[in-house]
């Protein structure tokens, strides 16, 4: 039977790949991966009614913080609300309630602007601030079915006095093109009154409910007590599978393990009833099909989660509909972010190149699809694809509340192996003020093969390998920082950044990261709000690589699962 299997199927071994460690970061606050666990993930292939068992391995290291909250100056935000698992059970209205604070804010911001404009008596100011505070009422209205659904009493009169103040913004441009600037100004103050008792309103609301605890994510919020000690704020992992195929035009991995399939292994219940049977012709290891290769558990939003039909309903998010993703092409690569369904430029899925997009411009983030990797760029002796990144809710185990996130994964053929790398990382700019995380590339990864004797001299430059893998990279950082999490204040020179990196508030106008995180900083771009070098304004990032180096046990076909399992521990000892 053996010799039987090794003829049905041509590649057969693997070995263990992760992510290098990083070497040192100076000033800047760094958060490091963990201990590396190891894991012997095999899966199986199906040829003539039999189950083929081939070699499979797993690297994962958790990221950890100490209080994360005292990091930053930044005031938390209530702009996110995971909402509950289940569709039917959000009977409480608090991720409807959060949804329209952020509405309400967002007017807020229109009407200060406005109020400013006809102080100034500027005929064009004013009447461009009033079209769009007017336009925002109209879109606010729209969203009806929130405030219908809103099971408190305060929806209700938010829908009626967001009615009013379109009516008295309405009078105010009247007012305007007659000239009548104390009348115009009359009618926005009354306007700007009924938008701050609303806001007041909803700060109430949620106070007093029990699961919710506040509107500024302090206190009691159970979240915000989280980061306060040593919470977990992100994931990393690279799974090694052979390239193999069954001989005779039989099935193989690659076609196989799709975008859609793999995403599916992360999200949802972990050991779930079932979760390890299939009669699929690939089966993978219980410890992907039950979902529990990482120690979170993480779940998507209603517009990703359609998408996949191997997550059950009830492990779709409500709540995750108020989180989109996009992404920002600069001169040397991309950056992505998490974003509000309302900038135009985001989409309940990103799929990125490490060069998808110049001056200025978004990539297009449509996926129409999930049944393929993208194109793929070579890397050295790798074949990197483009990657995915999906708005999350991730659970770590000693979490009591679920926090946003942003997960991405893609897929490197090296060595005749398939490596899926990806991980997760917590979303700032769904927790925090003028804050963003940014998922950061210059190109595909640097795929580094080292050897048994590598590790044991220390003997890779990553440094020369990236200079001569074939790909063009402006800056060094990546092979310094690699996948080490970094927080500070945005500097678009630092060289852990894609060249040409934008500022805060661009030369150009153009909205930037931090101005699509919430309807709020939307409204502030709209009305020419940005202010990146006042004192009091200290934009911050979170930044993790998507393009980090990784390193892959190679000439390890013959190792027994002993070295292989001590080897995948210590790669990054490889690198001198």
């Amino acid at each position: 039977m053996d010799r039987a299997s090794e003829e049905a199927v041509g590649t057969k071994t693997a070995s263990p790949a992760g992510f290098y460690s990083g070497g040192e970061t100076g000033d800047v606050t760094a958060y490091r991966s963990g201990p590396v666990d190891v894991r012997f993930v095999p899966p199986t292939l199906r040829a003539d009614s039999q189950r083929i068992e081939i070699d499979g391995w797993s690297t994962s290291a958790p990221t950890k913080a100490q209080d994360y909250n005292a990091t930053r100056s930044n005031k938390p935000t209530s702009i996110w609300w995971p909402g509950p698992g289940d569709v039917d059970s959000d009977a409480d209205g608090i991720g409807d309630l959060v949804d329209l604070l952020d509405i309400e804010r967002s007017l807020l911001v229109y009407a200060d602007a406005a109020m400013e404009a006809i102080d100034d008596r500027s005929d064009d100011d004013a009447t461009a601030t009033l079209e769009a505070f007017i336009n925002a009422t109209t879109k606010a209205l729209k969203k009806g079915d929130r405030l219908e659904r809103c099971s408190t009493d305060v929806c209700g009169t938010i829908q009626e006095n967001v009615e009013t103040v379109q009516q008295r913004a309405g009078d105010a441009a009247d007012a305007v093109d007659a000239g009548e600037w104390d009348s115009a100004r009359r009618s926005i103050q009354q306007a700007r009154r009924i938008v701050q008792g609303d806001i007041e309103r909803i700060d109430e609301e949620l106070a007093n409910n029990p699961l919710y605890e506040g509107t500024d994510n302090t206190g009691n919020n159970p979240l915000y007590q989280y980061l306060s000690g040593e919470p977990t704020i992100g994931e990393h992992f690279v799974v090694s599978l052979p390239d193999a195929r069954v001989r005779g035009g039989g099935p193989a991995l690659a076609d196989e393990l799709t975008p859609e399939r793999v995403l599916t292994y992360f999200f949802g219940e972990r050991d779930a009833d079932s979760c390890g049977e299939t009669d699929r012709t690939v089966a993978v290891h219980r410890d992907l099909a039950c979902r529990n290769l990482l120690t979170s558990t993480l779940e998507v939003g209603d517009a990703v989660g359609s998408q996949l039909p191997g997550i059950d309903k009830k492990d779709i998010r409500r709540g995750m509909t108020a989180r989109n993703v996009a992404a920002f092409g600069t001169s040397g690569g991309v950056v992505v972010t998490g974003a509000s369904p309302d900038f135009d430029g985001s989409e309940p899925m990103a799929r990125v190149t490490g060069r998808c997009c110049y001056d200025g411009q978004t990539s297009p983030l449509i996926i129409q699809e999930l049944e393929a990797w993208g194109g793929e760029t070579t890397s050295g002796k790798g074949a990197v694809s483009e990657t995915f990144v999906v708005p999350a809710a991730a659970t770590p185990p000693d979490s009591p509340v679920p926090m946003p996130a942003l997960f991405y994964v893609r897929r490197i053929v090296h060595d005749d192996q398939l490596l899926f790398v990806g991980g997760w990382q917590i979303d700032d700019g769904a927790l925090y003020e003028n804050s963003a995380t940014l998922l950061t590339t210059d190109g595909p990864n640097l795929v580094a093969g080292v050897t048994r004797s590598d590790i044991e001299d220390g003997g890779i430059d990553l440094e020369r390998m990236g200079n001569d893998d074939g790909v063009v990279r402006k800056k060094p950082g990546r092979t310094k920082y690699s996948n080490i999490t970094l927080q500070s204040q945005y500097d678009p020179n630092a060289e852990y950044l894609p060249a040409g990196a934008h500022k805060a508030c661009r030369d150009d106008g153009e909205v930037y990261c931090w101005g699509v995180q919430s309807r709020e900083t939307l409204a502030r771009h709209d009305t020419g709000d940005c202010d990146d070098e006042g004192g009091d304004i200290h934009p911050s990032a979170v930044i993790t690589a998507l393009d980090a180096p990784v390193l892959h046990l190679v000439g390890a076909a013959d190792a027994s699962n002993d070295v292989k399992f001590k080897a995948g521990a210590e790669l990054s000892k490889a690198v001198n």
